[in-house]
């Protein structure tokens, strides 16, 4: 059983303000470096503990930090504008700045709660991050609506004094805040609507309570309907602190964050790239898929990786003349084959008219024989993460050639395979998707569909199974094609520590300039007008359907 540890930290920001909160690391013992930290913004006169946010940070899976906003709990007290959420946006910029540097982090989430989610929000719109989750609990969307809580009169003497002094109950203590009319009026006035600006790849979960009584659920519906990637959750009976169900509540979060969920979640969404098929039937081939759709970077919105670009999958050799069609009208005109030169002596390869093949072996073929293969694959039993990084060694000379296909030839699509189209493969398609500013999160749910496509395919399994002459057991063979999420999440901690970028990669280990680096990036985009332009002419031209 995990032990944890809560620290208390007092942060100062840039102005000499202490911000105050509460650091819950799941293991204590174990480096900060690169691991995953959610930021817990508690909503309007709240505080870090208040309510299901202490047991909420238990509960989830990876390090939480829950903290006072400025002008709230043990944070230094400011005077509170409720119509500008600058201060707010600051102290997230601050927390956030400060864990990366002082612990390593990388933001992995951002959890609100009520007004919380106003700051929130922005400082995930605003601040070009690629921000992999966002939980919005009792999210409000019209503020406008507040106004009919309050009577003309009252508004109208509100008005006419022009403030409201408020006395608030902070850990025990009585706080008076003065309210101005001005300021009340910008917050019944906030616009949520650029909500619809934040970047697809980062995962929304809308949650909130059937009983609200400040916030009515049609606001986290109207927030499901513009926000470009969601999940709506509705807990029937909850009012607005989730009082009496902040366990449904908080297994209802753990249960989204969960590997499994994300898993299928990550598929079942990325079936498409928007309405092309992803997944395609080639029959005779397993693993086989579109590499594109994947969003680019933060800073370029509206850009993604090139579709019928890129396509990977198993070794050929099962391919019949249908799949042979289909690569055909995928226009295919090359295959890179990562195998070692004994797999392809003995399984052999596909011979494909007008598509040419080009086997570069990523394990160098010092040794050609089986002896050889079995000692690579035997390297799995101290974690595919170190056989993933061995690829990344040896595999320069090979990957060179693919991009310097890319570089060269934007206009030939190709088939990058090995085995399966598992760790070789995924290792080549790894450093293009991160080259393009894809997250972290995303490149590994990425890696991970492999595991659904072969793990229960048992010829593929069987024939490695004989090429090993019984040297692994089935199980073991299972392991060996295994694509993990956790395996390639600490693979490219690897790689950062190693490498640096995949830029750096690229120049300093396979030789290629920086004005060729741009030019292999600017081969690999496209916006999104010409994945939906291109979708008719595709469709009428190959008549193509998805395999799932």
């Amino acid at each position: 059983m995990s032990i944890r540890k809560d620290e208390l930290l007092r942060i100062k920001n840039n102005k000499g303000q202490t911000i105050v909160g509460i650091l819950e690391r799941k293991f204590p013992k174990q480096s900060t470096r690169d691991a995953k930290i959610g930021i817990i913004c508690h909503g309007v006169q709240a505080h870090k503990n208040f309510s299901f946010q202490p047991k909420l940070a238990k509960e989830l899976s990876f390090d939480t930090f829950r903290f006072d906003f400025r002008g709230n709990g043990e944070s230094d007290f400011i005077s509170i504008d409720y119509g500008n959420n600058e201060n707010e946006i600051e102290d997230i910029d601050t927390v956030v700045k400060y864990l990366e540097r002082e612990y390593g982090y990388q933001l992995y989430a951002l959890i609100g709660h009520s007004v919380g989610n106003i700051s929130a929000y922005h400082y995930a719109t605003k601040m070009n991050r690629n921000i992999p989750h966002f939980v919005a609990i009792s999210a409000r969307y019209h503020f406008s609506h507040l106004l009919k809580n309050y009577p003309k009169e009252y508004l109208e003497k509100f008005k006419n004094e022009g403030f409201k002094m408020n006395e608030y109950k902070f850990y025990g203590e009585i706080k008076r805040v003065m309210t101005t009319f001005e300021g009340f009026s910008n917050f019944v006035s906030i616009d949520m609507s650029f909500v619809s600006d934040l970047p697809e790849s980062t995962s929304v979960f809308i949650i909130h309570g059937a009983s609200d009584e400040y916030t009515s659920p049609n606001d986290a519906a109207v927030f499901s309907s513009i926000i470009p990637n969601n999940t709506l959750k509705i807990i029937m009976g909850a009012n607005h602190a989730f009082t009496d169900h902040s366990d449904e509540l908080i297994s209802s979060i753990t249960d989204y964050f969960s590997n499994e969920f994300q898993s299928t979640r990550f598929f079942e969404r990325n079936k498409f790239i928007t309405k092309i098929p992803r997944y395609l039937g080639v029959e005779g081939v397993t693993n086989f898929r579109d590499l594109g759709g994947y969003p680019f970077s933060v800073n370029l919105t509206q850009k993604y990786v090139r579709k019928r670009f890129i396509f990977r999958s198993g070794n050929l050799i099962g391919i019949t003349k249908n799949g042979i069609k289909t690569l055909n009208l995928l226009n295919i005109q090359n295959v890179f084959d990562f195998r070692t030169t004994i797999e392809v002596q003995e399984i052999g390869f596909a011979n494909i008219p007008e598509v040419n093949r080009i086997h570069i072996s990523v394990f160098k073929d010092v040794d050609h024989s089986r002896d050889a293969l079995l000692k690579k694959l035997s390297l799995y039993s101290q974690g595919s993460s170190d056989v993933c990084m061995i690829i990344l060694d040896e595999g320069r000379s090979a990957y060179k050639v693919v991009f310097q296909h890319i570089l060269n030839y934007p206009n030939r699509p190709f088939i990058i395979h090995g085995a399966v189209g598992n760790d070789r493969t995924g290792m080549f398609c790894m450093l293009v998707l991160k080259l393009c500013g894809v997250n972290d999160d995303i490149i590994a749910r990425e890696y991970e569909i492999t595991d659904r496509n072969i793990q229960h395919d048992k010829d593929t399994i069987k024939t490695y199974y004989d090429v090993c002459k019984g040297y692994f057991t089935m199980d073991e063979i299972r392991k060996i094609m295994s694509s993990e999420y956790e395996s390639m999440i600490l693979t490219l901690h690897k790689f950062s520590d190693i490498y640096g970028t995949v830029e750096n990669y690229l120049n300093e280990y396979l030789g290629f300039t920086q004005q060729e680096i741009d030019q292999i990036k600017n081969n690999l985009m496209a916006d999104y007008t010409e994945n939906i332009n291109n979708y008719n002419r595709d469709n009428g031209s190959l008549y193509l359907k998805s395999v799932l």
